[in-house]
């Protein structure tokens, strides 16, 4: 009977910990709750003091302001957070994300992907209206940023002081993303674009405010290298 007991509570916290059964192969590479200060070792930004780790206790999280003196040199997010340390390729991504912005159309939070540089990646625009400039998969590659989704939904309901479970996934065979919200069944936005492989992942904004916190990344394998872009927090 205590078997039986340990086998199904070992069962429902697997069921809690992953929304979606993993690939084969995958394995957690990555995983950061930002309970201590020198989680921000992890990350190098496009401006330093923009980004902070505020909260109490266990309520820790990674915060963004909109006021940042990063200046593009077209068209393209201006509040970028990479995660300096690794490079992937195949990967699942979790994280939770909250806006803390004003209510617009083009409202948002990014998550970035394929990172090379301060000037090639792909970015996710989670935005609460779509457009051709909001509210989906964007390449920015030595230039404006241009949409490569092949579909997304009409836009994102942020709400207010809500936090919002992110799920991405990608695979470097087939070129597939796939980004979920909230609901892990249903996409809100896919592409199939063949332009930038592996590189780094981060967090930001187009040009708004937000929260991340809980950030895990299953994969098959990454790259231990460090980023030589964008600035180290001090």
């Amino acid at each position: 009977m205590n078997k039986f007991f340990l086998i199904t509570l070992y069962c429902l916290i697997t069921a809690t910990t992953l929304s979606q059964p993993l690939p084969d192969g995958y394995i957690l590479l990555y995983q950061q709750s930002f309970s201590a200060d020198a989680a921000l070792k992890d990350f190098r930004f496009s401006c330093q003091d923009a980004w902070i780790i505020k909260g109490a206790k266990e309520n820790r999280y990674l915060e963004f302001s909109a006021d940042t003196t990063y200046i593009t040199a077209f068209r393209s997010p201006m509040i970028l957070g990479i995660m300096s340390q690794h490079i992937f390729g195949d990967f699942i991504l979790e994280a939770d994300l909250m806006q803390t912005g004003r209510e617009y159309e083009r409202r948002d939070m990014c998550i970035f992907f394929s990172v090379r540089d301060s000037s090639h990646y792909y970015y996710i625009h989670l935005a609460s209206q779509s457009s051709d400039s909001s509210h989906g998969i964007f390449l920015v590659k030595n230039g404006p940023r241009y949409k490569v989704s092949d579909w997304q939904t009409e836009g994102m309901s942020w709400g207010n002081e809500k936090w919002h479970k992110v799920r991405v996934e990608r695979n470097i065979v087939t070129r597939m993303v796939s980004v979920y919200v909230d609901d892990m069944k249903k996409p809100v936005m896919t592409t199939r674009n063949p332009e930038l492989v592996m590189g780094y992942l981060g967090f930001g904004s187009f040009d708004d405010s937000g929260r991340i916190d809980n950030i895990k990344i299953w994969g098959p394998t990454s790259i231990p290298e460090e980023a030589d872009f964008f600035e180290v927090k001090k």
